[in-house]
């Protein structure tokens, strides 16, 4: 028997219903359950964290080097092996004995068509559909490495392999799903006497899209018609936190293509630098196109986005024993709304081709800018400064938002289609 949509929706109520279950209940017994933790006093380490009780757990690369303590994260389920697709990175560091914490996550990804021609999402309208992840099924968790030259290097790499996520929302009588070949992040963290980068490298494999029905007899689903992936353009959303002892500033510097430079600014002085602007490589023979930043209102969401593109509360848990020096910060929160900074980095020419993408990020220790070029270079360098900037002022963020554990469903919700008001 092949299931109607109708049916497929009643069905999926059952699930949303679960689902909820879940989150409301986790937040009441993470605490009682944990059992490891980082060895925070270790220059480096990478390992996993386990949880009494559950199958969840959670990967990490710490690097801990000139007073600065630097995180990633990946989690997964080693009975399901599957690894659930929020990677988060954060640091903590001190300027002038001051206190600061910059945490990031990759949230999700956004399917969008460039209707006023300026290559970045920017409008609701623009939106088509957001990718509602389930988990990839395979993974390679990380396993940093030192390597000591005229500049001391920590390097590791996180794998999520065969990623299943579904379109939403999606018009017609099917489903839409897609299989994510890879989407592979590799950290190069570099220590300098007077900041800290970071080089991600973002490997994005190829997308198989297609609509499908739901067959009850074999538990199957049943493929039919191909997505056509060409008349897309591809969004990465990324949420970003800051905590700090002072009051602070964001600064943001666009130039004639887009969000060139972020900085994070206390009393006038950068403390906080990311570095957007750069090419990205298309396709197997690697052609060369511009990646774009641009900041992202949450009203250019989807309600389902900010509903469940949300943050573990395992990250929480465990939050003050991940960065004991930050003992006079608030826990900050990175989620979709509570962020101090929700920006897309869009990639307008790509129709489901893989691609590599390499954005930067620099905690500065003394507010210098006019800093060396890295020695792990991006696919070009980036261009000057542009004069053209935003400021905002943001008070320190100290929200806690509830626990988002994705289960793992053989079919994935049919959301609803509500934009923000």
């Amino acid at each position: 028997m092949v299931l109607n949509k109708l049916s497929l929706m009643k069905m999926s109520s059952f699930f949303v219903g679960l689902f909820f279950l879940i989150i409301l209940l986790l937040p009441q017994v993470a605490l009682a359950t944990t059992g490891e933790d980082i060895p925070i006093d270790s220059e480096y380490a990478s390992g996993v964290i386990t949880q009494p009780g559950r199958t969840m757990k959670m990967s990490y690369a710490w690097v801990n080097s000139n007073s600065s303590e630097f995180l990633s994260i990946t989690m997964f389920d080693d009975i399901y092996k599957v690894a659930l697709f929020r990677p988060f990175f954060g640091q903590a560091y001190n300027v002038d004995n001051s206190e600061f914490f910059v945490g990031t996550m990759l949230t999700g990804f956004e399917l969008f068509q460039d209707s006023n021609g300026n290559n970045v999402l920017d409008l609701a309208e623009e939106l088509k559909y957001y990718i509602m992840l389930n988990a990839s099924q395979e993974y390679i968790l990380p396993v940093i490495e030192k390597t000591v030259g005229d500049v001391t290097q920590y390097s590791w790499k996180v794998c999520y392999l065969e990623i299943d996520g579904f379109f939403n929302p999606y018009e017609g009588p099917y489903m839409a799903r897609t299989i994510i070949e890879s989407v592979n992040l590799s950290y190069i963290f570099e220590v300098h006497e007077n900041h800290t980068e970071l080089k991600l490298a973002i490997e994005m494999g190829e997308w198989d899209a297609y609509e499908f029905d739901f067959d009850m007899n074999t538990g199957q689903l049943i493929r039919l018609d191909d997505v056509n992936l060409e008349e897309y353009s591809l969004s990465l959303l990324f949420g970003t936190t800051v905590s700090s002892e002072e009051p602070f500033t964001m600064t943001m510097y666009n130039g004639s293509t887009g969000l060139e430079d972020l900085r994070v600014e206390v009393n006038g002085v950068p403390i906080f630098q990311s570095l957007f602007q750069d090419t990205y490589d298309l396709g197997l023979n690697g052609s060369a196109f511009q990646a774009t930043t641009t900041p992202a209102n949450v009203e250019t969401l989807y309600d389902d986005q900010l509903q469940f593109w949300g943050t573990p509360a395992s990250f929480y848990d465990w939050w003050q024993s991940w960065f004991p020096s930050m003992s006079n910060l608030s826990v900050p929160a990175v989620g979709l709304e509570e962020a101090s900074f929700l920006y897309r980095i869009c990639y307008p020419i790509w129709g489901g081709e893989p691609f590599n993408h390499d954005p930067r990020y620099r905690a500065l220790f003394d507010g210098e800018l006019n800093l060396p070029p890295t020695t792990t270079e991006p696919t070009s360098n980036p261009p000057e400064t542009s004069t053209t900037n935003t400021t905002t002022t943001i008070g320190i963020t100290s929200l806690e938002i509830s626990a988002v554990l994705m289960s793992i469903f053989l079919i994935t919700i049919p959301l609803s289609r509500k934009r923000r008001n």
